[in-house]
């Protein structure tokens, strides 16, 4: 008789977020991830205590991955704020349920006036960056920073749930005026 393969929290976390990635939050469920790793579900909940404790490693898991993904997007003509931006809309692009499950899911909720939003301070870090904002007021840079993240939210929603067909140099060219109407909103131009 072969020996039981040992399940470890390790192995359980990247099995369940494979599910995951493949079909949303929705499918993890112990029942799933026992036929994955080929066990009964008892083993699952030795190592992990519960499925909503899973759920939440699985959940941090997945921004973890996805402010990766976005981090690698990288075109030398771009500002870093906008090479992040544009990673953003090629992880809805590329990870259809890791970006539904992070950002469409409703898994978590953000108090925005108590919260930092998903890759808030990487972002406005790569904001610093600009000549023109590098001593901005962090309340003015926030607020740019979320209205252009709802905004490019919109445009990788529609990229994930194939409601329009655009290319990342459209997108790149819609996310760049939004940045510079954005900063003309706040009396920011290109000489400051």
């Amino acid at each position: 008789m072969p020996p039981k393969a040992e399940i470890t929290r390790e192995k359980v976390l990247n099995e369940a977020f494979d599910i995951v990635r493949e079909q949303g939050m929705d499918a993890l469920t112990a029942r799933n991830l026992a036929q994955r790793i080929k066990c009964s579900t008892q083993p699952i909940y030795s190592v992990c205590g519960n499925m909503d404790q899973l759920k939440e490693d699985v959940y941090n898991q997945a921004i973890d991955f996805a402010l990766s993904n976005m981090r690698s997007y990288e075109n030398e003509h771009n500002s870093p704020a906008l090479n992040l931006g544009l990673g953003y809309l090629q992880f809805a692009r590329n990870e259809k349920q890791l970006y539904k499950t992070v950002y469409l899911s409703g898994y978590k909720s953000f108090d925005l006036n108590q919260d930092k939003f998903i890759g808030e301070e990487m972002f406005t870090a790569s904001m610093r960056h600009s000549k023109r904002l590098n001593k901005i007021d962090e309340k003015i840079l926030r607020k740019i920073y979320l209205k252009l993240s709802i905004y490019i939210i919109g445009i990788a929603t529609m990229i994930n749930t194939d409601t329009i067909k655009i290319s990342i140099d459209e997108a790149s060219n819609m996310v760049t005026d939004m940045y510079e109407i954005l900063l003309a909103s706040e009396n920011i131009t290109r000489n400051d």
